[in-house]
């Protein structure tokens, strides 16, 4: 038999009219409940008697109880057994998911009910209690306006299907919308015309006494007979949830309803065995601690890494977000300044050189010199180099003669590469850097190539703002040399991280780098990025509208990962190194 009523003893009535002192009892099959009050008058209290009595009426197979926290005064009950998600406002991305939750709860419910009301159901799923606490402060946020239509359509369709909202206003102003959604209303502290407002009729007075308010009559109390007026407000005065240890008395302290939660849930040092099922949240900063502590195991993970790095968790699941950087050839990163680029830089390069101490990294950099750090730390650990300055280079010709030349950071490299890695075209690439006459074959024969051995897994990390520009020299890197490289790369052991791309206004180069790219971190808010960017980045071709329904903004430390292959977006948030 499934639960025809939820009634909840809340405190007690004052009713003259009737000579009677009856319980305060709200059914939440039947009533939504909204509460409002000034402050200190007792709205958390009220909050705090209503989560303990759900915990002592019903069980994890009957109940669930969902908080969105924006008074900051419920952090204790992220803990308790029946409380699935505690989220606060200090993350947009959880306003987003408790609704996007409550979304999907309402159509599974629908669903599971086969049409019925929830009360008539045979099969029910677990009841919802949705609470709001200060419902005033979720309405005036702007960035927030997205999710006022979506809690409209709780408080019209899920009482009905096993959702029932309450929620906590300091005043009345800007949810008038909403008044009808709630049947049950409570009102401590107000002003008069405020309990005008909310009760639509007049009131008393109730003075600064915590607790006492005015609540209509929405369950009739038993033992009236004859006629009585239901839904008229009445002087309330709202239990506390404990005794004070102190005060003699009926009723049970704090420590006594403890003692009965830990055992009717099952408590232990690893929490409770008997709770339902838990919805995660993030510390300001995922440590790797922090990481190592809230993880969760990934339900079917069959794939196989060769080189795998985790460098965060994705934020619907809390499972690692790992890169395999022995398939993802061309990596990308593009972010905000100061926005974790360079942390997540570290936590790439580490990764490898914990799992690949054969492994060679080779830093180009430019004037910004953000890559040393990171190659000093590697330096005298494993095989390394930097470029990031322009240099006077000892270059040897094959006909014995050497010359020295003033090289920038780009002719650097593209050197490295030709007696390294892969012999480029001499007379378009080399013949100026050598200082040779490109118009002469026997000239330019006498450039050195690569005639060396297949060298070790080399991962190339590039910083340089040049290879984004479209001048000549610095086009024929991304436009003619990255091309035959990644073309060899799964052959010969390359990864090529772009760690900060920059806009490219050249279209061909720049689809020619999009081309390339199998794998992407953003840390920027995606929209706004996929918007102002358009076409130029992989990201392009989203669509913005979906995009900002499904992602809220991004706070530090969080990003997106895309595998372009696999054509995979999440959402994650980075462990700070």
């Amino acid at each position: 038999m499934g639960l025809l009523k939820m009634p909840c003893t809340l405190g007690v009535f004052d009713i003259p009219i009737i000579q009677m002192q009856p319980p305060f009892v709200v059914d939440l099959l039947e009533s939504n409940v909204a509460l409002f009050g000034s402050a200190m008058s007792g709205k958390t209290t009220f909050i705090k008697t209503l989560v303990g009595i759900l915990h002592k009426q019903y069980d994890e197979k009957q109940e669930q109880i969902f908080i969105l926290d924006f008074g900051g005064a419920l952090s204790e009950y992220q803990s308790w057994p029946l409380v699935s998600a505690y989220f606060d406002n200090s993350n947009e991305e959880y306003v987003k998911r408790v609704f996007k939750i409550m979304d999907n709860t309402l159509k599974d419910n629908i669903k599971e009910l086969g049409g019925k009301n929830y009360r008539d159901a045979d099969n029910q799923p677990p009841h919802t209690t949705f609470i709001i606490d200060n419902l005033n402060a979720f309405m005036d946020e702007p960035r927030y306006t997205a999710y006022q239509e979506k809690l409209a359509k709780l408080c019209r369709d899920g009482l009905s299907k096993g959702i029932t909202i309450v929620v906590t206003a300091i005043e009345t102003k800007g949810l008038s919308s909403y008044m009808g959604g709630f049947k049950q209303k409570i009102a401590f502290e107000m002003p008069a015309d405020k309990y005008m407002d909310i009760f639509m009729g007049k009131v008393g007075m109730i003075g600064n006494n915590p607790g006492h308010g005015f609540a209509n009559v929405t369950v009739k109390p038993e033992g009236v007979t004859g006629t009585f007026r239901m839904n008229l407000p009445y002087e309330v005065q709202c239990c506390i949830p404990y005794r004070a240890e102190d005060v003699e008395g009926e009723g049970e302290t704090e420590a006594d309803f403890a003692v009965k939660l830990q055992q009717k849930f099952s408590y232990s040092e690893s929490g409770y065995s008997k709770c339902v099922k838990k919805y995660l949240t993030f510390p300001k900063e995922l440590t790797r601690e922090e990481y190592e502590k809230v993880k969760q195991q990934p339900k079917d993970e069959t794939a196989e890494h060769k080189l795998p790095v985790s460098v965060g968790l994705d934020y619907v699941d809390f499972c690692p977000v790992t890169v395999d950087l022995e398939q993802s050839r061309v990596l990308v990163i593009y972010g905000k300044k100061e926005f974790g680029k360079t942390n997540l830089l570290k936590l790439l390069v580490k990764g490898i050189a914990a799992k690949r101490q054969d492994a060679r990294i080779v830093f180009f950099d430019d004037g910004r010199n953000q890559l040393e750090e990171i190659y000093k730390q590697l330096e005298g650990r494993m095989d390394c180099k930097i470029i990031n300055k322009f240099a006077e280079v000892q270059l040897s010709l094959t006909d014995g003669t050497e010359k020295t030349r003033k090289l920038t950071p780009l002719q650097q490299f593209m050197v490295y590469v030709n007696e390294n890695h892969l012999s480029l075209d001499k007379p378009v690439h080399l013949a100026d850097i050598y200082g040779v006459n490109k118009n002469s074959p026997a000239a330019c024969q006498t450039i050195p190539g690569c005639d060396i051995p297949p060298p070790p897994f080399t991962v190339f990390v590039i910083q340089s703002k040049l290879v984004y520009v479209g001048a000549k020299e610095n086009k024929r890197f991304i436009d003619a040399v990255l091309p035959q490289l990644v073309s060899v790369a799964e052959d010969q052991g390359y990864l090529f991280i772009f760690s900060d791309v920059q806009k490219i206004n050249d279209a061909d180069l720049n689809s020619s780098l999009n081309n390339m790219i199998s794998a992407s971190f953003l840390l920027d808010n995606i929209a706004e990025f996929a918007g102002e960017r358009g076409q130029k980045t992989i990201f392009g071709n989203m669509d913005v509208k979906s995009l900002k329904e499904d992602y809220a903004r991004c706070e530090k430390g969080d990003g997106y990962f895309y595998d372009v292959e696999a054509d995979n977006l999440l959402k994650l948030k980075f462990i700070k190194d």
